[in-house]
């Protein structure tokens, strides 16, 4: 997801344009969508002065914080749900049953990190077609 600071709102994905307010993310683009700087008045590639306008610039504590809030939230989750794990191994009729998932958990999240970006796109388009599906019904 990408937060637009022009208008407040997220847009899912990696998109270019906030699909509420119209800006550009951090670059300005041309019709042809070539990437440029944000102090840019002519296209590099192609020469048009059309570009988009990007969103305000975020100041560089934001940045920090939001990777700081990102970081800690992650330990926190990270911890409860070591906690979580370590509570349910203590039942001994459970034990095997959770390791076992453990396991399966692990190797799932681990071969999610190393797909390549194209797939896991075309991954989350079929679940939220068929979501959509669903919810038409």
């Amino acid at each position: 997801m990408t937060y637009c600071y022009n208008c407040g709102r997220f847009t899912t994905g990696k998109p270019l344009f906030c699909q509420f307010c119209g800006r550009s993310f951090d670059v300005k683009l041309c019709p042809r969508l070539h990437p440029n700087p944000r102090f840019a008045e002519v296209c590099s590639q192609c020469g048009s002065r059309e570009l988009s306008t990007p969103q305000p610039k975020v100041p560089l504590f934001w940045k920090a914080f939001a990777f700081a809030l990102r970081i800690v939230s992650g330990g926190l989750l990270v911890y409860f749900s070591l906690e979580v794990l370590v509570a349910l191994l203590q039942n001994s009729p459970v034990q095997s049953a959770m390791v076992v998932l453990g396991c399966l958990l692990l190797a799932l999240w681990g071969m999610w990190a190393v797909l390549p970006d194209w797939l896991r796109k075309f991954i989350r388009w079929v679940l939220t077609r068929r979501e959509k599906e669903r919810n038409e019904r």
